[in-house]
């Protein structure tokens, strides 16, 4: 089985039942698998070859991103999703990386987008009366290419194949019990690996799946109460917005949350507007799938941790030099499981960091305790998570310091409860040259995508440096304060 491989048998079996809501449309399963079979055509037509393509989607939250992304796929082809907030430079390096072979886009990605690329042809292009049958092919094909945050900020792109994502699908489906009677609901960007894993896993399960052009907390509500969406993925800063409303909805929903702990206000706060939810937390990453989850009774009892660990997965600490640590002790985080990704594009050094003999790491470190419930502690490099979004300071700060009359700059990550972090810019300007914020934050708008500009940004004198000439950004973390007021 590949993903995808079902469309056919639910078009045939239950036709009338909708695959995709969207705003006030709905789209069928029977409607859903002839548009994906018009994509198919196309993108056929546009090569000459059997090798398999790399398709590049610039697209946004529409249905015509998930008939396109199926037509890729189920040609046993790989997905590019693009994001619209990338920057011109950051658009380019992805390309550059990605070398997708064509580009499909819709015509409000391409107006709203600050890069431009030719463009194999447009979404409203695709013709009815033209149809193509999927491809056949083996389950460790890779279907999809993603991008990440590096430790440098700039994008790294990771592989999944197949059977990776299947796997996943059948681990979650017995921890998160929920199935192809639901109605599955993913308000983020599907560019991003998060929400397109939750409507991939749904259009394959032959479930229902509520797409948003983007997340409001009073539409997802709205949705909820009207739709009876079921399961929801929701990152932290997601549910912060909904914790903040006045509704009370008595609907049995299922929130899957992911990217960052969860505040314990913003738990209590969704139990009260929905009394009869039930709240998974799950530790994951783009390259790791899942890893563990809480149940409520582990949350209660280990409020600090992530949970146990999935079906199929195990979990080890290990010291700088690989060997086993004792329940308790805190150490690098390895991951064995059947879900990993497959590498990272044009990067070998960084995916043999990754994928090591002892298992998967990313850099996170934790500590196991004698039940087997895994905390982490933190990342080994400087990153922070906001809204559910990897962030980089060094990258913010290289952008910053390009900026004439700053003399230097360090970002620090500040605990936020409806952020998970916020990132604020501390700027030390030059003796002799008046500061200018608003050219910073021009700039900023200019070279970074809008998750990763600093939220504040403080003038202060006399940043801290180690013996090294480095910024010593421990000391300004233990004593913020003083810089900012």
């Amino acid at each position: 089985m590949t993903i995808g491989s079902q469309l056919a048998r639910f078009a045939q079996e239950q036709p009338d039942k909708a695959a995709i809501y969207f705003q006030e449309e709905t789209i069928t399963y029977l409607a859903f698998y002839e548009k994906v079979q018009q994509y198919r055509a196309l993108l056929q037509k546009q090569v000459k070859t059997h090798k398999a393509q790399k398709v590049a989607l610039f697209i946004g939250n529409e249905p015509a991103f998930l008939e396109a992304y199926f037509a890729v796929i189920t040609l046993g082809w790989v997905a590019v999703p693009f994001d619209i907030k990338w920057s011109e430079s950051e658009a380019a390096r992805v390309m550059e990386m990605a070398e997708p072979d064509l580009v499909v886009a819709s015509s409000s990605f391409q107006e709203r987008a600050s890069y431009h690329f030719p463009i194999a042809f447009f979404t409203e292009d695709v013709q009815e009366a033209e149809k193509a049958a999927a491809g056949r092919f083996p389950a460790d094909r890779s279907f999809y290419l993603g991008f990440t945050s590096g430790s440098t900020g700039h994008p790294k792109g990771f592989v999944r194949n197949h059977t990776s994502w299947l796997t996943s699908f059948t681990a979650g489906e017995k921890a998160f019990h929920y199935g192809k009677k639901d109605i599955i609901l993913a308000p983020g960007p599907l560019c991003h690996s998060l929400s397109l894993f939750g409507a991939t896993h749904a259009l394959h399960l032959g479930a229902s799946f509520y797409l948003t052009a983007s997340f409001s907390a009073s539409d997802v509500l709205h949705i909820i109460r009207s739709k009876k969406a079921t399961v929801v993925y929701a990152v932290p800063t997601m549910l912060s917005g909904l914790a903040k409303q006045t509704a009370v909805i008595e609907k049995s929903v299922t929130f899957l949350s992911s990217g960052a702990k969860l505040q314990p206000s913003i738990k209590k706060g969704i139990t009260n507007i929905f009394p009869n939810s039930t709240i998974y937390e799950y530790y994951g990453a783009s390259e790791l799938s899942y890893v563990t989850y809480t149940t409520k009774e582990i949350a209660d009892t280990y409020p600090g941790s992530v949970g146990k660990p999935f079906p199929g997965v195990t979990i080890s600490i290990r010291d700088e030099h690989g060997a086993l640590l004792p329940s308790g002790k805190i150490g690098n985080v390895y991951v064995q499981s059947p879900f990993l990704f497959t590498g990272y594009v044009k990067n070998k050094p960084a995916t043999k960091q990754v994928l090591t003999p002892y298992g998967a790491s990313i850099g996170d470190l934790g500590f196991l305790n004698e039940e087997g419930i895994l905390t982490i502690i933190g990342r080994k490099n400087n990153m922070m998570i906001s809204g559910g979004q990897n962030i980089y300071p060094e990258e913010i700060e290289k952008i910053i310091k390009d900026v004439p009359n700053v003399k230097d700059a360090v970002v620090i990550g500040i605990n936020d409860i409806h952020w998970g972090q916020k990132a604020v810019a501390l700027i030390e300007w030059k003796q002799d040259s008046p500061g200018n914020l608003k050219q910073i934050k021009a700039h900023c708008r200019k070279q970074l995508a809008i998750y990763k500009r600093p939220q504040k940004y403080y003038e202060v004198n006399d940043l801290p440096y180690t013996k090294t000439g480095k910024i010593a950004r421990s000391t300004i973390e233990k004593n913020l304060s003083r810089w900012i007021p």
